[in-house]
């Protein structure tokens, strides 16, 4: 749930630097600062402490974690900052499907109940009577199928691989394939932008260490389950910073969402 709140305000930064910079500065900088922010950690356990035996399992983590970040900041520049959020919850659903087939783990009847539970509840949120469901929200659903491989992925390397190990090698490869398309897409950054991706850098670094250790101690399905909390703060930061408004189909649908997620995190099997 930390990551989660670290993960929104990385949203609404990335929507607010959205009017002044670049979707591909922003994709390099979000990725460049987060790496430099654990190079601390690499000087500590040295060249050793990056040793892997899964270099294609990093690749893989990272090339789609990095096009899932391209297709969402597209999607935060052009959508309210809510709904943008939002659309994103769609991958917990996918998630118990992929750890299904790729990890093998059993999906109980209580997550099954859980997941339809928790698909009313952002149904309700997301009010498709009331959407216009754009490319941008057709973005955003291709975007959800890529996070729910990704978490897997993370699922699969946790095994062996310590969190930081996964974040560098994350940030550091997306780093490299993002600085190129940077180059060709470049706008002047003015200080008070600076600030805001240095920011940008730490939260994301941070709410990765705390998502893959989320994913080192439990089950991708009810990690999966818990990402619905970032629909709260999703709200708060839309209605602070863009006025936009919290509907009764909004907090219905958080309820449903809370009280999907608990009912997967009490029931004693998985």
């Amino acid at each position: 749930m930390l990551s989660e709140v670290l993960f929104a305000g990385v949203g609404a930064l990335v929507k607010h630097l959205s009017t002044d910079l670049t979707q591909a500065q922003l994709v390099f900088f979000r990725n460049v600062f987060a790496f430099m922010f654990l190079l601390p950690w690499v000087f500590r356990v040295g060249v050793s402490g990056l040793k892997t035996s899964y270099p294609g399992l990093h690749l893989f983590r990272s090339i789609t974690g990095l096009i899932a970040m391209y297709c969402f900041f597209q999607v935060l520049a052009n959508m309210p900052l809510a709904p943008a959020m939002m659309a994103l919850l769609t991958a917990p659903f996918l998630v118990p499907i992929v750890a299904r087939i790729w990890l093998k783990e059993h999906i109980s009847r209580i997550t099954g109940i859980a997941i339809l539970v928790g698909f009313v509840g952002v149904t309700l949120v997301l009010e498709p009577d009331k959407t216009d469901f754009n490319i941008y929200i057709w973005l955003a659903l291709i975007c959800a199928c890529l996070v729910a491989v990704n978490k897997c992925s993370i699922r699969k390397l946790s095994g062996t691989e310590p969190s930081a190990r996964i974040v560098f090698y994350f940030s550091g490869i997306a780093s490299v394939v993002s600085f190129f398309p940077m180059l060709f897409d470049w706008t002047p950054i003015s200080t008070a932008s600076w600030l805001a991706l240095i920011t940008m850098g730490l939260f994301a670094t941070i709410g990765q260490l705390f998502m893959t250790k989320a994913f080192q101690l439990a089950s991708p399905v009810k990690i999966g389950l818990l990402t619905y909390s970032s629909v709260i703060f999703a709200a708060i930061l839309g209605y602070v910073f863009w006025q936009e408004p919290v509907s009764a189909g909004l907090i219905l649908g958080t309820v449903l969402i809370i009280f999907a997620a608990n009912m997967t995190i009490r029931q004693r099997w998985l």
